[in-house]
């Protein structure tokens, strides 16, 4: 990537004389931003451009081209790529649209485009691209009218128009960047690619990305995970993957569309997700300005009691603890604040406190050890000197030893000191919650630095040859969808835990095993053209009897052939009836990110409360361990109200056991264990229920 972000020499094919053009406009760019290098206008219209000599092609040019800037017709670009080819050109950066973004055509088009850069080793930025920059190359390649000043954010965008909003606000801030792309439509060098170099580049110490999908899921992942270790990225994903618009017969795979998925991956890989333009505008100035924290507790000082109480409730929200202060911490602040001040935290320095007052109490609870983080809010009172007070907290820029945000919360009045804490590089907000935020998403970034490596789980011992068999049966017989025993055999080849069970063909084998089995017992239509047996009738729990089968047999076979009168009903499952806490297990396979495995809250209701979160596999002990944990039913299997705890190790060996699965057997699309029952501690987990789907077969 060396060539893309620092080349010795670069040609801009397409260069313009005329102003508004953008072969024009790159040109000029390039030029006014100081490049170093050698450039080159390449254009057979002109003999210069901008003062430059102008070559008629990149292949006429006398010395060796790194980078070539391609702003050509799209019909033309296949024929500069292949000039660009033979004169040894090692990245280009092809702004040219009419792509894959326009249709079937211009995919083909992209494709060839493609197959050209490959043939050569050429990298490829774009096509349909605003361009690049590196501020510290002084090489702006790209036709936004406003040109980033230097600094240490790192911009990725699949959208270019979000590119031009972020310089513009860029312009409106005392903030600068290091490196500046957009992808386009990324023919090759994709949000992977950028995180491998960025995580290496040493003038970028944040990154920043806009993403409307991703065709190398698990790279992206991948390239996350370590890049996270060493540099906050904060992402900004809009759009739906494919996978978000199949059609999913599980309650697993509803639950798990691509935002879900995209959650579940960036939360993983230790990503800060933002959910609009503005909190990614936030984080940066927070990221690029301020320190991280080495801890979680937040001290809150504030001449308003009104905005203190906002802050603390924002603290709340975003899970972070008020900082508790140590004895002497009060007893300073104690020495200057007056007597109506409030001590504790959060601290009010009253409405008259001038810029002596907020000194004092910033650095006395700087000096805290329980103290992390910490939010200075000032209200334009009639006593308070703003301006006095804004110059004393720019002190603290680029030398304070903990993050600090404001927040200056008014109009009129505070519009010159907030130009002030903008200049001096102090993150500012016009709401405490917006100021909490941001501290928020340092605390979360800093955790993930500290996240264990993970470590690969031992193989469980397995019976492929089962699984294989079953999956070449139902092939067999043209179907996707397995049934119930079906599921469960290859649930049983993994050592899953499943109820005693058989299948009746009449009532009086039905009434045999039953009474074989032990009652009470749950009885289930048995069909492949059923998913949901609950839905249509077809499950009847806690039958304690042999009269009570003999009545809910007939019953329960006319509920279902009245609702699917088509369905083959293949006969009825007897099962032991097994107690427990209800959970939900299950995996879909996305076309991005792979395997992606559901937890949560099981049984009935899992549509409506849909208690669950997501874990991309292969997943390692510390991972599934921390799935369990995160949904709200968590208390539920730790024993609350005085109830004996779940069996959560065993649990955790089911969901690692379906993780291996998902990566062993490609050719499982969906499968579902609703409900899960988790017994008392030491008692085990039995999967009650399996829905599984496979791929239909390529040929």
């Amino acid at each position: 990537m060396r060539e893309l972000f620092e080349p010795a020499s670069v040609a801009v094919i397409g260069a313009s004389a005329e102003r508004n053009k953008v072969g024009s406009i790159i040109l000029g760019n390039i030029i006014e931003s100081g490049f170093l290098g050698q450039l080159y206008p390449i254009n057979p219209r002109y003999e210069e451009v901008l003062g430059l000599k102008c070559y008629p092609r990149v292949t006429d040019v006398p010395g060796p081209v790194e980078m070539a800037v391609v702003v050509v017709p799209a019909k033309f670009v296949l024929q500069v790529m292949e000039e660009c080819g033979q004169k040894g050109v090692k990245a280009a950066v092809v702004i040219s649209a009419g792509f894959k973004e326009v249709g079937l055509d211009g995919a083909k088009l992209e494709k060839q485009l493609g197959e050209i850069a490959h043939r050569y080793g050429m990298r490829v930025l774009g096509p349909n691209c605003l361009g690049l920059v590196n501020t510290h190359h002084h090489m702006n390649a790209t036709f936004a009218q406003e040109g980033p000043r230097e600094g240490n954010i790192a911009i990725s965008s699949q959208s270019g128009a979000i590119c031009v909003v972020i310089l513009d606000w860029a312009a409106n801030i005392n903030i600068g960047f290091s490196k500046f792309i957009s992808v386009g439509n990324k023919l090759d060098v994709d949000e992977g690619h950028l995180l491998e170099y960025l995580r290496n580049d040493p003038k970028t110490t944040v990154i920043g990305m806009y993403i409307e999908g991703t065709d190398r899921g698990r790279e992206f992942l991948r390239q996350a995970e370590l890049t996270t270790k060493v540099k906050p990225v904060i992402a900004l994903k809009a759009g739906r993957t494919s996978s978000g618009a199949k059609a999913a017969s599980s309650h697993t795979g509803a639950m798990s569309g691509s935002d879900k998925v995209y959650d579940a991956a960036m939360k993983q890989a230790g990503v800060v997700r933002v959910r609009n333009i503005e909190e990614m505008f936030d984080l940066l100035q927070a990221f690029s300005t301020m320190p991280l924290p080495h801890g979680e507790g937040v001290a809150i000082i504030t001449n308003a009691g009104g905005l203190g109480v906002m802050a603390a409730d924002a603290c709340a929200d975003n899970g972070l603890p008020l900082a508790t202060f140590e004895p002497s911490t009060i007893e300073r602040l104690r020495e200057k604040l007056p007597p109506a001040a409030s001590l504790y935290n959060p601290i009010d320095v009253v409405g008259d406190a001038d810029s002596e007052r907020y000194d004092h109490a910033i650095r006395t609870v700087m000096d805290d050890p329980n103290v992390a983080c910490v939010v200075a809010l000032l209200a334009p009172t009639d006593l308070v000197d703003i301006s006095s007070v804004a110059g004393t907290l720019t002190a603290f820029a680029g030398s304070s030893p903990k993050p600090i945000v404001t927040s200056f919360v008014g109009g009129k009045e505070m519009a010159a000191p907030i130009e002030m804490l903008k200049a001096a590089g102090i993150p500012n907000y016009p709401s405490p919650d917006r100021g909490v935020r941001a501290l928020a998403a340092m605390v979360e970034h800093r955790h993930s630095m500290g996240r264990p490596e993970p470590q690969p789980v031992p193989p469980y011992p397995v019976d492929r040859a089962s699984v294989e068999e079953i999956v070449e049966h139902v092939r067999s017989e043209g179907r996707l969808q397995l049934s119930e025993a079906e599921g469960k055999g290859i649930l049983k080849a993994y050592g899953i835990g499943i109820p005693r069970e058989g299948i009746a063909r009449d009532l009086r084998r039905a009434i045999d095993l039953a009474e074989s089995i032990g009652f009470p017992v749950v009885m289930k239509v048995e069909s492949p053209d059923i998913a949901h047996k609950t839905d249509v009738g077809g499950v009847v729990l806690n039958i304690d009897s042999n009269e009570e089968l003999t009545r809910s047999y007939e019953v329960m076979l006319s509920k279902v052939k009245e609702k699917l009168p088509k369905a083959r009903i293949t006969g009825v499952s007897i099962q032991k009836m097994v107690k427990g806490r209800e959970v939900i297990v299950g995996m879909v396979r996305d076309d991005q990110f792979g395997p992606v495995i559901t937890f949560g809250l099981g049984g009935i209701f899992v549509e409506f409360l849909k208690d669950v979160t997501q874990g991309i596999a292969p997943l390692d002990r510390d991972e599934v361990e921390r799935m369990v944990r995160s949904i709200k039913a968590y208390p539920m299997l730790t024993g609350a109200r005085g109830k004996r705890p779940g069996d959560i190790p065993a649990l955790v060996e089911v969901i690692l056991k379906i993780s291996q699965m998902a990566m062993d057997f490609p050719e499982l699309e969906e499968l579902e264990m609703n409900p899960v029952m988790v017994g008392d501690e030491g008692a085990g987990v039995t999967a009650v229920d399996a829905l599984v789907t496979i791929k239909e077969e390529k040929k």
